[in-house]
Order: C-alpha cells, then structure tokens, then sequence
C-alpha cells in the first residue's frame, strides 16, 4: 500500500532528526579529540569543566534521586492533600519534602558505604603492606604442600633469597617516588588540603542544585518543550521529544536497573561470603558490587583484586571465592541481569562491549557506564533512520528477511530471497562439510 503525503512528510523529517543526531554524536567524538590533540584547548576544557562541576554534579545526583523521591511521593501524597488547602499546594509540598528525603537518603546510603568500607580498606591495605613478606612465605609453603615438594629447592630459594630481594627493590621504589624534601612536602600537603576543600564545596553546591532540579523538574521539561515548539515545525518538534522520550526510558532503565542489579548481587555475595566464612567479607562484596554496575568487564575487574586479597590470606579460600564469583556472574548475566534490566538499550551482546569499550576508551570509567545506554539512543535514531530509507524504496522493514537475501530485482526493486527450506539445507551444508573436515583431522 503506497505511502499518504503526509507519512511521507513524517518520513522525511525522522530521516532529517536521526541523521542530526548521529551528526552530534560524531562531532562530540571529534569535539573530544580534538580537545586532546592541542594543549591549549585541553587546558581550557579542564577549565570549564571544572567550572561546571558542581552543576554537573547536581545533575548526576539528582538523576539518581528522581526515581527515589518518585517513591516517596506516591506514599505522602493523600495525607498532604488532605491536610492543604489546594491541589497545587498539596503538590508543591509533597514534592518539596520527597527531594529533601530523596536527597537524605542518598547522603545516607553514600555515608554508610563510606563509613562501612574505607575503615575497612585502610586496615586491609596497612596489614598487606606490612605483613606482605610473611603472607607471600606462607603462600610458598603451600604451595610446597600441594605439590607434594617435588618443586621445594625452587620454592624455598625463592621464599629466601629472591622474595627478599624483590620487596626490597619495591620498597626502593615507592621511597624514591615519595622522597620528598620539606618544602615540597608542604606544599603537596597544601595543594591537597585546598583541593580537597574545593571538592568538599562543589559538592555541597551540587546538592542544592540537586534539590532545584528535583522540585521544579517538571517546569524545567516544560521549558525544553517549549523550546522546541517555538523553533522546529509541529512534525519536527513531535520527533525530537519522541527521541527524547526514548533517551530518558534507556537511560534511566539501564543505569538505575544496573544500580539495583549491583546492590542484589552485594548483598548475595556479603551472604555467600559469610556461609563460607571469608575474611573480608564487608569489603570483598563491596568491590564486587561495584564494579558489577560497569558492564561485561565489570565483574572481571571486581574479582581480579577480591580474589587476590582473600588469596594472600587463605590460599584456598581464595580459590573458593573464584569458583563463587564466576557462579555468581554466570547467575546475574544469564538470569538476575536480564530479569531486571529487560531490554531497556535495544542492543546485542557485540554492541554492549563496543560501547564499553569505546565509552571507556575516551572517557575512562564513567565513558565504560554510560556508553551503553548513549549507543542504544544512537542505534535507535540510526534505525529509524534505516526504516526510512526502506520505507522510501518500498523495501520491506524487518531484519530477519534480509537474512535470506540473495539480490536485488532492479527492475522490479524486488527482493530475491532464498525460502526457508533452502536457508536449513545451506547451513545443514555448512556443519555437515564442517564436521566432516574434523573427522580428516
């Protein structure tokens, strides 16, 4: 059935939005580099963004509060309303007390963790570093055990004379790196304290940017929407908050659905360690958690060090937590993870590591968290994209028929597609020639 004037109007309009967007999206990647390429664009990039900080800060607090402070209100609306003289006063109260709380909340849970972990890290790595020769002795000795002391010559030559030497020439190192005269060590120590100073005043800024943005969130999407009405067309503008729209629900569904599937997987790994008596239990489910919200290579990062610290403390048990961590991945990736996150980006298992890997590469750890939702706002302005396309040659829209693609009808701008039965024996084909060349072998 042909297309109506004005699908083809929308249809040319959605081409125009998404290749705007795929356009920002390469020019904020050229932007970047182009920032890291001359020194003094880099300087004035570092400049402005610590300008902004603390509103940057605001943002990202506040984003993570939204879906608290939504929660609350659900629960103290009816009460206030009852007790206030109008609907927008009830409103207006309501949502003024659920940031506070929101924003309580999230102090809080922020103050617990730090003061559950960091006493906890400090002791960890203070009796490492001053028990580390005598733990790394004892890992050679059991090693020997296990062995039954076929390699006890090497072992204990290395447990004497080598494991000596090596820690020694690290200590060396570490004193050259911190063989500070008095003068230097003043003003590093100085330098420290005001910028720790700063940081301590840009988050307090950031908070209240964080309660503003909360409380009149809604007036400041109407001013967006506004925006957007007063320059772009009704066709266009429709398209724009249709895209915005989408942008909010795949961030918001996976980075919070991500927090949340982090905070699960802690708590279980807490409660497994103390089945199995781990030391370190607080600390190792922690990192575990973690690290857990960074996608694919997440979990990798969070067992590579928990693991080496029980390890250094009980070989064994060590080895246990391993065999414990990769179950547990293998739980929260095929089952917890998807339960949770669903499929809030729209993007296959390659395009999850494409993004992590390349939003890691440029930006580092945060680049690792949110390149997979900016992919999946990318990959959805690209398949609308696509559709248009198609749509304008009359093609169908689905994947799954060009799978079974053999050409293209010119004449007639037809596909020529190879039936089903055709597509079963061609790959019963490929694994019967396959299987027959392993049996050459």
């Amino acid at each position: 059935m042909p297309e109506s004037n004005e699908e083809k109007r929308n249809s040319r309009h959605e081409f125009k939005i998404a290749g705007l967007v795929v356009l920002c999206a390469c020019i904020i990647i050229l932007f970047y580099f182009t920032v890291l390429r001359y020194a003094g664009l880099r300087a004035g990039w570092a400049r402005l963004c610590k300008v902004f900080e603390p509103i940057i800060q605001g943002v990202v607090m506040a984003f993570l509060i939204n879906p608290v402070m939504k929660g609350i209100e659900k629960h103290i609306y009816r009460p206030i309303r009852r007790h206030s003289k109008s609907d927008k006063t009830a409103f207006k109260t309501t949502r003024t007390i659920a940031a506070i709380l929101g924003m309580i909340i999230f102090i809080g849970i922020i103050s617990l963790f730090a003061i559950t972990v960091i006493p906890q890290l400090i002791d960890t790595i203070t009796y490492l570093v001053n028990n580390i020769e005598t733990q790394i002795a004892a890992i050679l000795d059991w090693c020997n055990l296990i062995t039954g002391g076929r390699y006890e010559q090497n072992l204990m030559a290395a447990k004497n004379s080598e494991l000596e030497e090596a820690l020694g020439e690290a200590l060396e190192l570490v004193r050259k790196y911190l063989d500070y005269d008095q003068d230097e060590l003043i003003s590093m120590v100085t330098s420290s304290v005001i910028g720790l100073g700063k940081s301590i005043f840009n988050l307090f800024i950031g908070l209240f940017v964080a309660i503003y943005l909360l409380i009149d969130k809604e007036k400041f999407k109407g001013q967006f929407k506004k925006l957007i009405c007063g320059l772009c067309s009704a066709t266009h503008a429709n398209i724009i908050l249709d895209i915005s729209r989408r942008t909010g629900e795949i961030f918001y569904g996976f980075i919070i659905g991500k927090i949340i599937d982090s905070i699960i997987i802690g708590f279980i790994c807490y409660f497994c360690c103390l089945i199995m008596k781990m030391p370190y239990a607080v600390l190792v489910s922690v990192i575990v958690g973690v690290t857990n919200i960074i996608p694919v290579f997440g979990p990798y990062i969070g067992a590579i060090p928990t693991v080496i610290i029980i390890f250094l403390t009980e070989p064994m048990k060590g080895i246990y937590f391993l065999i414990f961590v990769i179950v547990l991945q293998q739980f929260d990736g095929n089952w917890l993870g998807p339960k949770i996150l669903g499929n809030s980006t729209g993007l296959s298992s390659f395009w999850v590591v494409f993004a992590v890997v390349v939003g890691g590469g440029l930006f580092g750890v945060p680049g690792m968290i949110i390149g997979v939702p900016a992919i999946g706002v990318i990959s959805y302005a690209i398949t609308r994209y696509s559709k248009y396309l198609l749509r304008k040659k009359g093609l169908p829209e689905s994947t799954s028929v060009y799978t079974r693609l053999i050409s293209i009808d010119t004449k007639t701008n037809t596909l020529n597609l190879r039936s089903e039965e055709e597509e079963v024996e061609k790959r019963t084909a490929i694994l019967g020639k396959a299987n027959q060349d392993e049996t050459k072998k």
